[in-house]
């Protein structure tokens, strides 16, 4: 029997890397995160509203999940709260897994006193500096770092160079570079001035300076409640060449990296005043032990959440669904791990055919292949940031390496046509 009729209400919709058009694919399909949560509160007996800024954006693809569109200005809670109005009957939860409107669903929340991360907390203060702010004043490592604005006319690195730069608000790894003198940090800057954010959200223009770090790329995947930390898991990256360290595989297991990882992630999620909801906790793992790069306060990236699934046997999203309407969440169990290694073009143009998807999923491990871009799209070779992936594959082994080792060979039965 349902567990609620209300209204689970979206701020937003996390979706597949070029809005996941593309049906060219084989085995398991990838649905968008969002499609994932809507269809789990449906499950639910919940009614659903997504609170947009532009409904066209996102076409037809969710109208058959999506009881009611609400247009309005999701970068301020008032506006998102007075349009919720419209809406008869009970509000059971208000919650964005879109990273510029997670604060403002918290206030949302808040005010309407649903649950809800505490909305001033800097965890979700979408500003990496206060992160970085908020370790210092709880007495955790940190590396050093400093912030400058892009629009300075003689901008160059208040730490000393090589240093990472990026937004101090960015995502999908955006203009972020390693820089080795002034002409990259400028470069940067003014590619960054002409970025456009979209959704109404307006970039801050602030550059953040941080320390080059060695080491493993990791992240925790998890939820918090009550004070309870839950990590369902961990993943590992394999990261393109610098300057852009572009993720091209995550893998994820269910072990700890490394000896105290669970007490880590706990402190940092304290420090960083975060309280409730999905995270996804990156860091890197050096010979001084972790540091911080970022939390995103949602659940891990698109198709990831779908090869996790593939190892737990429960979707992520009926895992958030149970914490934000308070019901009992399905049980975890997964003894093996998952790698995600996107598909990149190998040349530049317009992709004409793709061939062996079929060949790729019966390989030994696959369970997904698939493509996010469509026949007569142009793709690209060279590859900047995580938004020009063109697809994907999935694969499960006994281990991370073993994973990723099977979905390299799924991937190399895949051919493209590119003029």
């Amino acid at each position: 029997m349902p567990a609620h009729s209300g209204w689970v209400v979206f701020v937003e919709l996390h979706t597949l890397p070029g809005g996941g058009r593309s049906r060219l694919f084989a085995g398991q399909a990838v649905i968008a995160p969002c499609r994932a949560q809507l269809e789990a509160a449906r499950r639910r007996g919940l009614r659903t509203a997504v609170a947009v800024s532009d409904r066209t954006s996102y076409g037809d693809q969710f109208d058959d999940v999506v009881d009611a569109w609400l247009i309005t200005n999701t970068t301020d809670a008032a506006d998102v709260t007075h349009v919720l109005k419209a809406l008869h009957g009970e509000i059971v939860a208000v919650f964005s897994s879109v990273d510029s409107f997670v604060k403002v669903a918290a206030e949302t929340a808040a005010k309407l006193q649903l649950a809800g991360p505490q909305p001033l907390g800097a965890g979700i203060a979408r500003d990496k500096a206060v992160a970085r702010a908020a370790l210092a004043a709880a007495g955790l490592p940190d590396i050093e770092w400093g912030v400058k604005s892009a629009l300075d006319e003689d901008l160059r690195s208040p730490i000393g160079y090589p240093c990472i730069v990026k937004p101090v608000d960015g995502a999908s790894s955006w203009d972020v570079v390693l820089a080795e003198d002034d002409r990259t940090v400028r470069d940067v800057a003014a590619r960054h001035l002409k970025r456009a954010y979209g959704r109404r959200v307006r970039p801050q223009r602030r550059l953040l300076f941080e320390e080059v770090l060695e080491g493993p790329l990791m992240s925790a995947e998890g939820f918090i409640d009550s004070g309870e930390v839950r990590i369902i898991g961990y993943s590992d990256r394999v990261l393109s060449a610098p300057p852009h360290f572009v993720e091209l595989a995550v893998r994820f297991a269910a072990d700890a990296p490394f000896a105290g990882a669970d007490a880590y992630v706990t402190q940092t999620l304290a420090a960083l005043e975060y309280d409730f909801g999905a995270f996804h906790l990156e860091f890197i793992l050096t010979e001084n032990g972790p540091r911080l790069v970022e939390l995103n306060p949602r659940l891990v990236g698109a198709g990831v959440q779908h090869a996790i699934t593939e190892v737990t046997r429960v979707p992520p999203a009926d895992l958030l669904m149970a914490k934000l309407t308070h019901t009992p969440a399905p049980d975890l169990t997964s003894a093996q791990a998952v790698t995600e290694l996107y598909l990149t073009a190998p040349a530049s143009g317009r992709l004409e055919a793709v061939g062996g998807l079929d060949e790729a999923v019966t390989a030994t491990g696959c369970r997904a292949a698939g493509l996010y871009v469509e026949l007569g799209d142009d793709v690209s070779s060279k590859v900047e940031s995580n938004s020009q992936y063109i697809g994907y594959i999935h694969a499960v082994g006994d281990s991370r390496e073993e994973s990723y080792t099977l979905a390299r060979q799924a991937a190399s039965h895949i051919s493209y046509e590119i003029r």
